[in-house]
């Protein structure tokens, strides 16, 4: 045999041996269905995002041994956002191109934002799952569709409550510099306006400032007796509630619920006392709910919060919508657009081709010795 032979001979078995690897990769790829996850598991919303990925986990957990998707195994593509809109949008353009999945489930409000286009124009599901920024409802008309309750939402419920309770009070409002504090504020604010004629006193800061002493001081020579707190990330809101308590401030503390996090009570201790802030209508005693809460404190030895929940439920919302709609983006997209009321942890979730977001009913929960407590939960 001579050496040209040779080389023909080695090169159809380096061909059929390539071939192999690629069919068994495709072989296996067509046993999985998967799903994107870009979330801030390092950054300033890594508490976040810990939070979402556990109750992705868990979901996928419980779909899989109920046999999956029609028989395929559910699968999840993690990125990390690392707490950036450039980031994410990386993140995002990667497992589509990449991994050439059908949905993506993503976090934080400018990271949400930025997607939006790109899954737009890409024809790709996009998830939110904890962002609350007013404006990803505006945009939830094509393939963004959103799980998380609206912080404009609860910019109104709260400003109802005060108007009602204390219509002649002064009241400030401290927000974080961003798309999901600035958003909220702006609703909240206009609000307050058009119900009893007051102006609330803001105040901003910079992600991941560590000193919020200048905006405190602010805030107690403007004489306001209540403060609407809208923090970013549970540090933030410690470190802003320990540092109001340093300076005396004496304010009645009002938030929302994304304030509703282990990590929140760790850093703040009994400076978080007495704060009160809108959340999601739930029951306790709800088989769902509580099934929930026990198989999550089995597993990670805690408690589920909003996040947690949120990605939970929609997880298996989506399982449910590719079982019976399909695979593809726009299976999934219409799935969505056309499914009768899921019944999540968190009450239902339905879309329609004119609303892509969930609508929520508020309840009031307030920090005592260290611990959420529902205010005015009706059987």
């Amino acid at each position: 045999m001579n050496r040209k032979s040779l080389l023909w001979i080695l090169l159809a078995i380096a061909i059929i041996i390539g071939g192999w690897f690629v069919w068994k990769k495709n072989s296996a790829q067509s046993n999985t269905v998967k799903i994107g996850a870009i979330l801030p598991l390092t950054g300033s919303g890594a508490n976040y995002g810990k939070s979402l990925k556990q109750g992705i986990d868990i979901a996928v957990e419980e779909v899989n041994n109920s046999g999956g998707i029609n028989g395929r195994m559910l699968e999840i593509v993690y990125e990390d956002t690392k707490s950036d809109a450039k980031e994410g949008v990386s993140a995002f353009k990667k497992v589509v191109a990449f991994d050439r999945v059908p949905i993506v489930i993503g976090s934080l409000s400018s990271i949400i934002l930025a997607c939006q286009p790109v899954a737009d124009s890409a024809h790709i599901v996009l998830i939110n799952s904890s962002a609350i920024s007013p404006k990803i409802c505006e945009k939830a008309d094509n393939f963004l569709f959103s799980l998380m309750v609206n912080g404009g939402a609860e910019a109104k419920f709260i400003a109802n409550y005060f108007c009602k309770n204390y219509p002649s009070e002064k009241i400030a409002v401290l927000y974080s510099n961003n798309s999901s504090g600035k958003d909220t504020k702006d609703i909240f604010s206009k609000e307050m306006q058009a119900i009893c004629g007051i102006t609330p006193y803001e105040q901003s800061y910079e992600l991941n400032s560590p000193d919020f002493r200048s905006q405190l001081n602010n805030i107690k020579l403007s004489k306001a007796k209540y403060c609407f707190l809208l923090a970013f990330s549970s540090k933030e809101f410690a470190d802003i509630l320990n540092q109001s308590k340093e300076l005396n401030m004496g304010v009645q503390w009002i938030s929302y619920s994304g304030i509703e996090t282990k990590e929140t009570l760790e850093f703040a201790g009994n400076s978080a006392n007495d704060l009160i802030y809108s959340y999601p209508k739930y029951n306790p005693a709800d088989t769902l709910y509580s099934n929930f809460q026990k198989k999550y404190s089995k597993r990670y030895n805690s408690w589920a919060d909003i996040y947690t929940v949120t990605s939970y439920d929609g997880v298996k919302y989506l399982a449910n919508i590719m079982t019976k709609y399909g695979i593809s983006a726009l299976n999934i997209q219409n799935g969505l657009r056309n499914t009768p009321t899921y019944n999540g942890i968190f009450g239902n979730i339905s879309f329609s081709k004119n609303k892509q977001y969930v609508e929520k009913e508020l309840i009031w929960k307030k920090i005592e010795n260290n611990e959420y407590n529902i205010l005015d939960y009706e059987k």
